[in-house]
């Protein structure tokens, strides 16, 4: 008989993100909370009445008594779906923490914490093999228990754990990497991963769900959920579903002269929804007039208002200099002479590339300076 449940993880409720605003800060925390409620939607809407947690529920190990029992309340009003949440890197169960102050509030009867690693009981159909962290530094491959676990053999075994795998070795350390081959050798019909933040599918039975809300910019595919429907010793399908609310993005254009940037930049912003929902990384290469650099990063920090979040690496797109550019500043004094100097210093291979690099900079400063005062 097959099973479907919903594979979560790396929720890390009460990640401060720091290094944005405060008002953009207290959204995305927010939308990491609210997504508890879209999870539980979309366990409805799959006829999938349980949701795994593998790992990282919360952010760190001694959360504010509200942001542990404001989870607790979202997951208490979806009384129709069974939670199970496990412990990871970042909220382990140690002694006296937070998993302790959890039963201290009386968890409702509809969620199950995962600190143990003792089989739990999924209906009729299933059984879950947790293993969840009791440090930091475990030291081991915590999954190594699931072997030696007997189960009925018409029992489904669906192991629940958080770390790196080999093929993402330097995402955790060395001595608590979980084998690969860990579905196949201890006879599971899923394993359940959390701690890569991106949804990654390392084989057929073994799958990281990602984080449904994505807290970077990303190489890897966050925001989603899996909804997964399994039997034992049966066929296996994988859905991802997409769950985020902030979408996070890399993006690069590669400049040239006589093309419109202007353009690429505007398919960018526009191709991922509400640019009010948008974090964007953009970095530009290439090379343009100067002029045309100048208008260029101006529009682009015109663009910047209408969304959430724009980090912008400009570094490695030159300026390209004629005498038309140099007229542009001045055709001779002071201001020509400067900007003569700075365009050498830029071409000049016996500089390092940090001195080049302020070059063109002072020059672009000289340029809008000449632009905005009319000096030509």
């Amino acid at each position: 008989m097959a099973l479907r449940f919903v594979h979560t993880s790396d929720w890390q409720l009460g990640r401060p993100f720091a290094e944005f605003d405060p008002d953009l800060a207290g959204k995305l925390s927010a939308a990491r909370l609210d997504a508890i409620e879209k999870i539980a939607q979309i366990a409805r809407q799959q006829s999938a009445p349980h949701v795994i947690v593998a790992g990282d529920v919360w952010d760190n190990s001694a959360p504010s008594d509200r942001l542990l029992r404001q989870p607790l309340d979202l997951m208490k009003s979806a009384s129709d779906i069974a939670w199970y949440l496990l412990p990871g890197n970042h909220d382990p169960s140690e002694r006296f923490g937070l998993w302790d102050r959890l039963r201290a509030m009386s968890v409702p009867p509809n969620i199950y914490l995962l600190t143990d690693p003792a089989p739990v009981q999924i209906g009729q159909e299933a059984v879950i093999l947790p293993a969840p962290w009791t440090s930091k530094a475990p030291g081991r491959d915590l999954t190594s228990h699931f072997e030696s676990i007997d189960t009925a053999p018409d029992v489904m075994r669906i192991g629940v754990a958080h770390g790196g795998v080999t093929e993402f070795f330097d995402q955790s350390p060395q001595s608590s990497r979980i084998d690969d081959n860990r579905a196949a050798n201890s006879g599971l019909d899923y394993l359940a991963l959390g701690d890569w933040h991106g949804m990654q599918r390392i084989n057929e039975k073994t799958w990281y769900s990602g984080t449904p809300e994505p807290d970077r910019f990303p190489k890897n595919d966050p925001g989603h959920v899996l909804v997964v429907e399994a039997e034992r010793n049966g066929p296996l399908k994988v859905s991802p579903i997409g769950t985020a609310a902030y979408i996070w993005t890399r993006n690069e254009i590669q400049c040239q002269i006589g093309l419109d940037p202007f353009e690429d930049l505007t398919k960018i912003l526009d191709d991922c929804g509400p640019r009010h929902r948008r974090l964007c990384r953009l970095e530009l290469t290439g090379v343009l007039k100067l002029d045309a650099r100048i208008k260029f990063l101006a529009f682009i920090e015109q663009e910047r208002q209408s969304l959430a979040h724009l980090r912008l690496k400009a570094d490695k797109l030159l300026s390209a200099v004629d005498p038309e550019t140099l007229n542009s500043i001045d055709h001779e004094g002071t201001l020509r002479d400067t900007a003569n100097t700075l365009a050498l210093r830029m071409e000049d291979e016996n500089l390092s590339e940090a001195e080049r690099i302020i070059a063109r900079r002072a020059l672009d400063y000289l340029a809008a300076f000449a632009s905005n005062t009319g000096a030509s």
